[in-house]
Formats: structure tokens, sequence, C-alpha cells
């Protein structure tokens, strides 16, 4: 494997051993519709970022990165969504499923750049998700009133965080994106 692919796994077992661990904290505080929103959100960002690792690793071969990225985002949807509950572990399972599906299909029709970009986006979405586990909390409290305007702040600062973190990620792939050539080119 490259830097670039351990890159992917080492940000998609962060963002899940991180759901894990908030929602092991967290978990109790929220109602039932957040905890349906949560998973949904982790699980769909989790399953595009499987699905387009599988297609990236296996290129030209749809069906074996698409049941790959199907069965992987849906194990790993399920366990993110485990903690609050049966019904959210469900929810998890089925979005991560989808999401690896549609990150697969992704992966093998887009171009090599197309798809670097879409894989940067949706592992941002993956670590950005672990956001609404604080931000649920507050909104659960009986006391969600803002006494500073510092929050103003805390999004700004965790998208730059974020977005360093994948500009990192990116200078490890050390292969130019022009020359690569390894996705199959669909004409319609």
């Amino acid at each position: 494997m490259t830097s670039f692919q351990l890159f992917i796994v080492g940000t998609i077992f962060f963002s899940v051993a991180a759901s894990l661990a908030l929602a092991k904290k967290y978990g109790s505080l929220f109602n039932h519709s957040q905890r349906m929103v949560i998973t949904m959100f982790i699980g769909t960002s989790i399953g595009l970022c499987i699905g387009m690792f599988f297609a990236f690793i296996l290129p030209g071969n749809m069906y074996l990165s698409t049941m790959l990225g199907l069965s992987a985002g849906a194990f790993l949807g399920g366990l993110c969504g485990w903690n609050l509950g049966v019904v959210a572990g469900l929810e998890g399972l089925i979005s991560a499923l989808m999401g690896g599906m549609m990150g697969a299909m992704l992966g093998e029709m887009l171009t090599y750049s197309e798809s670097l970009l879409i894989l940067n986006f949706s592992l941002s979405l993956s670590v950005c998700s672990l956001i609404l586990y604080p931000v649920f909390k507050n909104l659960s409290s009986p006391d969600s009133v803002i006494y500073s305007y510092k929050w103003l702040l805390k999004p700004l600062v965790v998208f730059l965080i974020v977005l360093c973190f994948l500009l990192a990620g990116s200078v490890l792939n050390d292969e130019p994106v022009d020359d690569i050539n390894h996705h199959q080119q669909h004409s319609s």
C-alpha cells in the first residue's frame, strides 16, 4: 500500500474509532431523531470513502470494488451506530451500504483526478461528521443559551484543521495526477 492509501485507511478508522468513543460518551443524551441523523451522516460518508478506496485499489474491477464497498461500508456503518441503539445501528448499516455502493461506482466511472476530489470531500465529511456529537449534546441540554460569540470561530477553526489534514494527505499521493490513467474511460 502506498502512503496515500494508508492515509485514507487511517482516516476512516480514526472516524470510526472517534465515533464509537463519542457515541459511548454522549449517546444517552440524544433523542431518537438525533441518533438517526448522526448515524445516517456518519454511515453515508464512511461508506463513500470505503467505496472510493476500493475503486482506487481495484481499478477496472467494478463488481469486486462494489461488493467490498458494500460489505465494508455496512460493517463500519453498523459499528458506528451500534452504541446509539439497535435502530440507529441498522440505520448506519443501511446508509453505509448505500454509500459504499455509490462510492465504488463513482470511483470506477470518474477519472483519477475527479475521484481524488470526491474522495477528499468524503473524507472531510467523515471527519466533520464527528462535530454532530457535541452539537447535538448542546442542543439536548436544558441550558442551551449562548453566553459568548466565540462559538462562531469554532466551525472556522474546525474547517481549517480538516483542510490542513486533507492537504497533508494529498501531499502523500506521490503519483502525478495527470499521468495516471488506470480508470476506464466511459463514453456515452
